[in-house]
Order: C-alpha cells, then sequence, then structure tokens
C-alpha cells in the first residue's frame, strides 16, 4: 500500500509538550493512516477504530509484537505479549493479585509508603525530583511487597525499568534495552528459583507453583512474567502520577479547583490526567490474515498501531479533548485508553488508580506551596509506547505537615 499524507506528528521522535493540535490534524486527515520508511505500520487514530483493533484479537496479534522491537523470545510470550489461549491461562493465574477487593486491602499499606516518602523527602531539605524520589519509588515498593521481592533490591529495577522505558518506543539502542530486560530477567529467574525451593506466602511462589486446567507456566515464562509485572508495576504508575503532576502545575486554574476540593475532584482529576496525557501512547499489534480495518486493507505480516493518545483526543468522545479539565463527569463518559481495551485491558488498572491518587493528595496535601522550580523546563522523552518526562524539579515551602497515615517504617 502506499504512503498515505505524511503524519504532522512522529509517534517515534516527537519530543512536542504540547502535540495536541498536530495530532488532531493528523486524526481529521487519517482515521487509519499508512506509516512507511524502515519500519512500516498503519496508525489507527479514531477513538472507534482503535475500539474495534482492540477486540478483533482473532485479527490481530499480540504475539507479533507490541513493541517496535518486535516478538518476545519463544517461551517469553506472556499476558500483554501473548494470545488467547495462553494469555487466558495466564490472566487467570495472577488476576486475583490484582483485583478491587485486594486493592482496597492495600490502601492503608500505600499510603504509608506514601508518607514515608514525603516524611524522607522533607528531611533532606525543599525541593527534590519527582520521580527518582517519589512517584517511581512508591509504586516500586508496592509492586515489590505484592511479589515477595526484596525491597533493598528495589534501586536495581527502578534502574533496569527505566532504562527499559527510555529504549522500548523506538528502533535504535537496543543494546541498552536488551542489557537491561536480561538483568530484570536474571534477577526474576533468581527470585522465582529461591521460591521453587522455599515456597512463601507470596505472589512469587504462586507463580512457580499455580495450575489452571492443569497448566502451570514453564520457567522461562515465569521468568517473563514477573519481569513484566515488576516492570509495568513501577513503571506506568510512576509516568502516570508525574504527567498528572505537571498538568496540575501548568494548568494553574485546576490545580486550584483540585486543591478546594481535593473530596471531591481527586478521582476524576486522576481519570483526566490518565485521558489528557496517557502513560502508553500506544501499543503495536501484528495482522494474523488478509483483513480490513475501516475500510482499508491490510496484509497478513503488516503491523498496526493503536495510537491511545489520539483516541483519547477525538472530539467525536469527548467535548474540549486538548483542554485538561479535572472536573469531567467519568460515570457519563466513554472509558479512555489509558490501560488498553479489550481482552489486554490491563489487570493493574485498579492498583494504578488507586496509586496515583493517594500520591497526588499526599503530595498537594503534606508539602507546602508545592510547584515546579521557577525557571525548570521539563524534557519529553520520545517514543511510540510510552509518554513521560525524563524527571520533574519540586520545590515546597515550610516543613512538611502532618502524615495521613500513623507513623511507620521508612521506606526511604
Amino acid at each position: 500500500m502506499a504512503d498515505g499524507p505524511a503524519l504532522k506528528f512522529d509517534a517515534f521522535t516527537s519530543a512536542d509538550p504540547h502535540p495536541w493540535p498536530a495530532i488532531a490534524q493528523d486524526r481529521a486527515r487519517c482515521p487509519i493512516a499508512h506509516v512507511g520508511g524502515a519500519f512500516p505500520y498503519h496508525q489507527v487514530n479514531s477513538y472507534e477504530l482503535i475500539r474495534e483493533a482492540n477486540r478483533r484479537h482473532e485479527d490481530f496479534s499480540n504475539r507479533m509484537g507490541v513493541v517496535p522491537a518486535g516478538p518476545q523470545a519463544e517461551g517469553e510470550q506472556v499476558l500483554e505479549f501473548a494470545d488467547p489461549p495462553e494469555h487466558t491461562v495466564h490472566r487467570a493465574l495472577v488476576g486475583k493479585a490484582f483485583s478491587v477487593a485486594r486493592v482496597n486491602e492495600q490502601k492503608d499499606r500505600i499510603q504509608a509508603i506514601a508518607d514515608d516518602l514525603v516524611d524522607a523527602i522533607a528531611a533532606r531539605g525543599n525541593s527534590f525530583l519527582l520521580r527518582r524520589e517519589f512517584s517511581r519509588p512508591l509504586p516500586s515498593q508496592v509492586i515489590a511487597e505484592i511479589l515477595g521481592v526484596p525491597l533493598d533490591d528495589r534501586a536495581k529495577f527502578m534502574d533496569w525499568t527505566e532504562a527499559v522505558e527510555e529504549t522500548i518506543g523506538g528502533t535504535t539502542a537496543r543494546d541498552k534495552r536488551d542489557d537491561a530486560q536480561g538483568n530484570l530477567y536474571a534477577y526474576c529467574a533468581e527470585q522465582l528459583e529461591l521460591r521453587r525451593r522455599e515456597p512463601r506466602d507470596d505472589l512469587l511462589s504462586a507463580i512457580v507453583h499455580a495450575q489452571v486446567d492443569d497448566q502451570k507456566l514453564s520457567a522461562s515464562e515465569a521468568t517473563a512474567m514477573v519481569g513484566l509485572l515488576l516492570g509495568a508495576g513501577n513503571g506506568t504508575t510512576s509516568i502516570g502520577v508525574s504527567n498528572l503532576v505537571y498538568l496540575l502545575e501548568t494548568h494553574p486554574e485546576q490545580k486550584a479547583k483540585l486543591l478546594a476540593d481535593m473530596d471531591g475532584l481527586l478521582e476524576s482529576a486522576v481519570e483526566e490526567g490518565f485521558r489528557f496525557d496517557c502513560p502508553v501512547q500506544g501499543n503495536l499489534r501484528g495482522v494474523k490474515h488478509d483483513t480490513t480495518l475501516g475500510g482499508t486493507e491490510l496484509k497478513a505480516g503488516e503491523r498496526i498501531y493503536s495510537f491511545y493518545t489520539s483516541g483519547n483526543h477525538d472530539p467525536d468522545k469527548y467535548d474540549r479533548p486538548d483542554e485538561f479539565l479535572i472536573d469531567r463527569d467519568w460515570r457519563r463518559l466513554p472509558r479512555h485508553f489509558a490501560f488498553g481495551f479489550g481482552i489486554h485491558f490491563c489487570m493493574g488498572s485498579d492498583l494504578a488508580r488507586a496509586e496515583t491518587q493517594i500520591a497526588i493528595r499526599t503530595l498537594y496535601t503534606r508539602l507546602p506551596n508545592l510547584r515546579l522550580r521557577e525557571g525548570f523546563v521539563a524534557e519529553q522523552i520520545p517514543g511510540m509506547v510510552f509518554r513521560t518526562w525524563r524527571e520533574l524539579d519540586m520545590v515546597f515551602d515550610g516543613p512538611a505537615l502532618p502524615r495521613l497515615s500513623p507513623a511507620g517504617e521508612s521506606a526511604a
């Protein structure tokens, strides 16, 4: 198929902090756009076509690769990287650990970790790096405790996750990505081997020993699953928190509105943050056989790209879509794509929401006059998978205000 009109927004290279006008032009001209070059694919831009593509797992395969690097190695295709029936088994093995009931049980613990991190920040002074000192360690500790990973190792897997995030959305820097993923998988295999020898009451042991319909995960599948849970569990929430903080700091009228009614607006503000600046910008899928989508002919072996960021700004679904409005009524709006759609809908979505709500409440309740450092210019990391800031330099006035939870063991 011949290339379509040149797109205004390049998902691989754009570091534009305000790409919404360009994305809107592309969506209006091309609900599905063919992108040529060294890495050809069909970019799906409209809300309805993204939803359709994600529902048609019999036509579009995750197993064929959801990132530019292509499919996971044989034996490492689990959860997001798998298709039914294997995908169904994988979700059944670990899904209960991320249920609404389990997340509700963890909220007090999440709050305590957030308070510990703020205590540590305040003890060091009145400035901090948001991602490194708060938004990454918070979900990292939560997922480590769910899995049963030693907290002393948190810094290592945070660094590996960060390296993967920075490189997974492009076609270059594969050595850095492969090294980071290799180190992460080797660590996960080591932890799993410990659970094989000495089972404990944790998710790592459950993954090693659990069976569904007489099926168990192979050693390589178990390693890949723990690596994915560990990486996604601390990566996506970290991005969501930092993206929302940036939005609040660059939309002072919305920030003031939230601070005036934290109880009434926090939940909708978090949903709007996920919609407006989606942490996972999009995912690729492989075309399993000749088919069509939205009238576009697709050939077996080609790839489609569900551009979630574009779908989340589709004016056919959201009024004033390119405006950040924290008081949208999400009971009456269609679901955004921050956590995907269809059978691969993120099973950690309830945990991510809880972590993000607790993070925002804790930061803006406990740190007086919290704000971006004057003169700081945030750097966007380009890539077609994640959309995030490299770091946010924050400052606040005076000592931290009282904890929102009882004093506990420090997370520092």
